[in-house]
C-alpha cells in the first residue's frame, strides 16, 4: 500500500529518453520533476546517489547471479566452477558493486541448455524484462517485503581467460 504511486512509465507504456547523461544537472532536475516510482537499468555504470534518489523508490537492476553470494563481474561464470546457483536477483541499486540492500526476487535459473558461457550469459540477460515485470508486480503486491542483500558474499571480479576455459568445459557438460 502506498508503495507504488502510479508506475507512469511502465505500465502507461509511456518513455522518457534524455539527451543528456543522467547525472546532468537539467536531466535529474527533470527526473524529479515527473515524480518516478521506479528506475530501470540495464547498463554497465554505477550511478551516483543523486540520480538513484531522482526515483521515489530507487533503481531496479536484474542482476544476473544471486545475491548476496556472487556480486561483482563474471557471476554466472564463477558459480558455475564453484557448483553454485545460476541465476537472477532483481534489486535496488546503491552506488556500490551489487550492495544495494533491497532484494526484490532472487531465483535460480537453469542454464544447463546453453551450449557455451556467451550463450548463458545472453539468455540470462534476455530474461531481464521479464524479471523487470515480475518485481514490479510484486511491489505492487500487498504484503510484499524487501530479501536483505546483507553483503555476506564475496565480490567477484573479471574471470582470467584460464577460468574461462574450465566453466567452458563445465557448461559443455
Amino acid at each position: 500500500p502506498g508503495r507504488l504511486k502510479s508506475l507512469r512509465l511502465i505500465f502507461g507504456r509511456r518513455v522518457r529518453l534524455f539527451r543528456q547523461p543522467l547525472d546532468n544537472p537539467q536531466t535529474l532536475a527533470r527526473l524529479k520533476q515527473l515524480e518516478l516510482d521506479v528506475g530501470l537499468h540495464k547498463a554497465g555504470v554505477i550511478y551516483r546517489d543523486e540520480t538513484i534518489n531522482a526515483f521515489r523508490l530507487g533503481i531496479l537492476n536484474p542482476h544476473i547471479g544471486i545475491l548476496p553470494g556472487y556480486r561483482g563481474r563474471s557471476v554466472m561464470e564463477w558459480a558455475l566452477v564453484e557448483g553454485g546457483p545460476t541465476g537472477i536477483t532483481v534489486f535496488f541499486i546503491d552506488s556500490g558493486i551489487d550492495t544495494g540492500p533491497r532484494i526484490v526476487l532472487r531465483e535460480e535459473v537453469d542454464v544447463s541448455h546453453c551450449k557455451s558461457i556467451a550463450e548463458a550469459k545472453q539468455y540470462l540477460f534476455d530474461l531481464d524484462a521479464i524479471y523487470f515485470r515480475r518485481a514490479l508486480e510484486l511491489l505492487r503486491s500487498e504484503n510484499f517485503e524487501y530479501q536483505l542483500n546483507d553483503g555476506a558474499g564475496r565480490r567477484y571480479y573479471v574471470m582470467s581467460k584460464l577460468f574461462e576455459g574450465v566453466a567452458e568445459k563445465i557448461i559443455m557438460n
